[in-house]
């Protein structure tokens, strides 16, 4: 509302002495704009603290994850290692038995042929012997080869007479080949030998006669321990074994040796008969010999009746992992917990900050004597509200309220007095303001004002009057004034036409405010303006 020429004037009074009834009380809620700028730093503040923590967060998952992701690929990267490992070492040492094995068998086969030269039994015994026995160190496992007859009866062996004539018809190698009629080889269970003593394997032939009648059997023995070396040489971890077995599940050799009271043979276990119906390939199970985790790797040496596997423990195969994964694990949680802490200082670094800055935004648009809006900040509510009350279309109405006479309060009281007798009309004003939308202001030393949205002319006479009876109650002694009392006087506008101009309202309620004093303080006026 610009204020242009003013074709007339209205004027209404209200004034003690006309026994003005008290005002109902108001019922909506107070607020202010102290409390707004608290509210919105501490929005502002809010989302932040969100965004930290979910930053931190989603860090703190980040980092976690990829090392976690490292991790897991080193661990089955040791695991493939180990496994390849083992595979390599099956296939070398799976060669290994084979080949020395397969030399025992040329041995036995060539003391097969020696048998057959016409007039042999006719040559001196030495000389016999370089004829049947002339490779019968070919293999590092092979102790002596030895031919019987067709009763069983050792008739020849390679190193001397010291075992002729041993009977042998009761061994079950002997036994299989005369009744079986095959000339393939065959490979004994593990037999105490009857010349040398000791544990060892038999890899025998069928002989026969021109006619195919049985004629007896050459034979190679292969003591436990001449196979042992290429079990032990190889170096493996204390929970982890090599293993050679029979298809029966007796255990030949293990790397390392059985404990006193383990068992010898592991047939039927879920271990060994998985080994013997797949014959070679890697699985994770529990021995049957110390219940302990092992990753197998078995195969079948030469196609023979024997079973070897690398069972390495898996404690032993992710140890090193372990040494190496537990600092990074610990390194990554310490980091997680660092970004996390250090989130939580900053957070609370940021919030004291924004409570500072909050608290400073506040003081610089509170009065510091009444905690109400200053100057500063009232004007800039005035214009924002003429704005938007020019866009909305709504009421505006403004209330400057003066202390009565208030100077010769001050010259009378002090000025301590006058700085209590302002905190008391400031808290009068809060209990009549109470909208959240309401502004209210010191603008000057006893003067006061009000904004009100959303409130039309008549409203604001209403709470005007409310607060002149609400001040003049305190009964705070003013022997200055007519009433005896600190009271006040009201000046009320109002924004009715489309008027932005802060000045224009500002000078109508100051007009209003002057005809109230002029008609005696204590009352108030409002002041219409038609352009």
């Amino acid at each position: 509302m610009k204020l242009g020429r003013t074709k007339s004037l209205t004027v209404e009074v209200a004034s003690s002495d006309r026994g003005c009834e008290p005002p109902e009380p108001l019922t909506q809620p107070g607020g202010a704009d102290g409390a707004l700028i608290r509210q919105k730093s501490a929005a502002s503040s809010s989302r932040i603290v969100r965004f930290l923590n979910a930053l931190s967060l989603a860090l703190s998952c980040a980092m976690l994850m990829l090392v976690m992701f490292g991790l897991w690929q080193a661990r089955e990267d040791a695991w493939k290692a180990s496994e390849v490992a083992s595979s390599n070492l099956v296939t070398a040492l799976s060669r290994n038995v084979g080949n020395n094995v397969r030399l025992v068998d040329q041995a036995v086969i060539a003391t097969s042929i020696g048998l057959e030269l016409p007039g042999l039994w006719k040559y001196p015994e030495d000389v016999r012997n370089l004829v049947l026995f002339n490779k019968a160190r070919w293999s590092p496992y092979l102790s002596r080869v030895f031919v019987t007859n067709e009763r069983g009866r050792i008739i020849a062996l390679s190193d001397g007479a010291r075992g002729v004539g041993v009977d042998l018809s009761g061994r079950s190698y002997f036994r299989l080949l005369r009744s079986s009629g095959s000339r393939k080889p065959l490979l004994s269970s593990v037999v105490i030998s009857r010349i040398g003593r000791e544990p060892s394997l038999i890899l025998a032939r069928r002989i026969a006669t021109s006619d195919g009648r049985f004629a007896g059997i050459v034979a190679g023995e292969m003591p436990l321990r001449l196979i042992r070396p290429t079990l032990d040489d190889v170096v493996i971890g204390s929970r982890s074994a090599i293993n050679l077995f029979n298809l029966d599940g007796t255990i030949l050799l293990r790397n390392p040796a059985l404990k006193p009271g383990a068992t010898g043979n592991i047939g039927g276990a879920p271990t060994f008969e998985r080994m013997k119906r797949e014959m070679t390939g890697v699985f994770v199970g529990r021995s049957a010999v110390d219940n302990e985790q092992r990753l197998y790797v078995f195969a079948r040496p030469a196609g023979l009746p024997l079973l070897l596997d690398v069972a390495t423990s898996t404690s032993e195969i992710l140890a090193p992992w372990w040494k190496r994964s537990l600092p990074v694990i610990l390194t990554t949680l310490a980091l997680c917990a660092g970004i996390i802490v250090l989130a939580s200082l900053f957070q609370r670094e940021l919030l004291r900050r924004e409570k500072l800055e909050a608290e400073l935004a506040e003081l610089a648009s509170t009065d510091g004597l009444t905690g109400l809006l200053n100057r500063r900040s009232f004007d800039a509510g005035l214009a924002r509200e003429l704005r938007r009350a020019e866009r909305t279309k709504q009421p505006l109405s403004l209330a400057i309220i003066d202390a009565d006479h208030f100077k010769a309060f001050n010259d009378t009281y002090g000025h301590v007095a006058g700085d209590k007798t302002l905190q008391s009309i400031a808290d009068a004003m809060r209990e009549v303001y109470r909208r959240p939308a309401d502004q209210i202001a010191r603008i000057g030393g006893e003067e006061f004002a009000v904004l009100m949205p959303d409130t039309p002319q008549n409203g604001a006479l209403a709470r005007a009057e409310a607060l002149r009876y609400a001040v003049a109650g305190l009964g705070i002694a003013h022997s200055g004034n007519s009433e005896g009392v600190v009271t006040v006087s009201v000046g009320v506008t109002s924004m009715m036409e489309n008027d932005a101009d802060p000045t224009v309202i500002m000078r109508l309620a100051d007009q209003a405010l002057y005809e109230a004093k002029g008609r005696g303080r204590n009352c108030v006026s409002s002041f219409h303006g038609e352009t």
